[in-house]
């Protein structure tokens, strides 16, 4: 799915909004008592605001491993010193989540897909400045200087990031939906709700997953035209692809 100018041009119209209103506020609650699940954490805040609205999050300020949540950042650091010009790749499952790999991948179907392997050699030629500097963009910790590639897509556990900062940092992405290189990104982000690892989120959502220490998580804004809500879900023991169907059915209620 590519994104139509109306569609990006309507991003950026999305006015500020003041206080959660009652009705998002009341969202936040039925949230919380349609998923009593001990196993299922969630956070739910404004998009333009980054108020929360709800949320049952153990400690969201503390970080933690997020998996492929961070790709990205990494994608817009490689972008940074390549012209935004994103190369095509043959994915065969080599170093790869999927064994079967996922053939030939672009930029918007490896967002979709969470392609592994597409992103590793992404970061094999990553500059550490450039991930400085979109960490500061973004107002997320930056991960350790000299990390390897592995860490760069959130595999290994090292890159940490609290589910407070990585809300804010996508919420970010959609206001600044008209920088070189986020277009593709959120693109991507469109097709993963519609056939990626995201699709259990289902259409009109930029969604991206993420697995990480057997826990899965997804981050979805929406509506898509015009994206207010932000919901960051962690589904334990479970890869991100099945935290999604958990995320759309939450979707729902807001």
């Amino acid at each position: 799915m590519i994104l139509t100018r109306r569609m990006i041009l309507s991003l950026a119209a999305s006015a500020p909004l003041g206080a959660a209103s009652l009705p998002q506020q009341s969202a936040g609650m039925a949230l919380d008592r349609a998923f009593p699940d001990p196993h299922v954490s969630f956070l739910l805040t404004d998009c333009a605001t980054n108020r929360e609205i709800g949320s049952r999050w153990t400690h969201p300020m503390n970080p933690l491993p997020i998996g492929s949540l961070v790709k990205p950042f990494t994608a817009l650091a490689y972008g940074e010193t390549h012209g935004f010009r994103y190369p095509t790749f043959t994915c065969s499952g080599l170093h790869c989540w999927l064994p079967q790999g996922h053939g030939r991948m672009e930029i918007c179907s490896a967002i979709a897909h969470s392609c592994n392997a597409y992103f590793l050699e992404l970061a094999r030629d990553v500059e550490p400045e450039a991930v400085e500097c979109v960490t500061q963009r973004f107002g997320l910790s930056a991960p350790d200087p000299g990390a390897e590639a592995a860490a760069l897509i959130g595999l290994g556990g090292a890159w940490r990031i609290s589910p407070v900062t990585i809300t804010r940092a996508y919420s970010e992405m959609i206001a600044r939906s008209f920088d070189p290189g986020v277009r593709e990104l959120l693109a991507g982000m469109a097709l993963s709700g519609l056939s990626g690892t995201g699709r259990g989120v289902g259409r009109g959502a930029y969604v991206k997953t993420g697995t990480a220490g057997g826990d899965g998580y997804v981050i979805a804004l929406f509506p898509i035209d015009a994206p207010r809500f932000n919901l960051l879900v962690r589904v334990r023991g479970v890869p991100g692809a099945k935290a999604a169907w958990v995320c759309g059915k939450m979707r729902t209620y807001v």
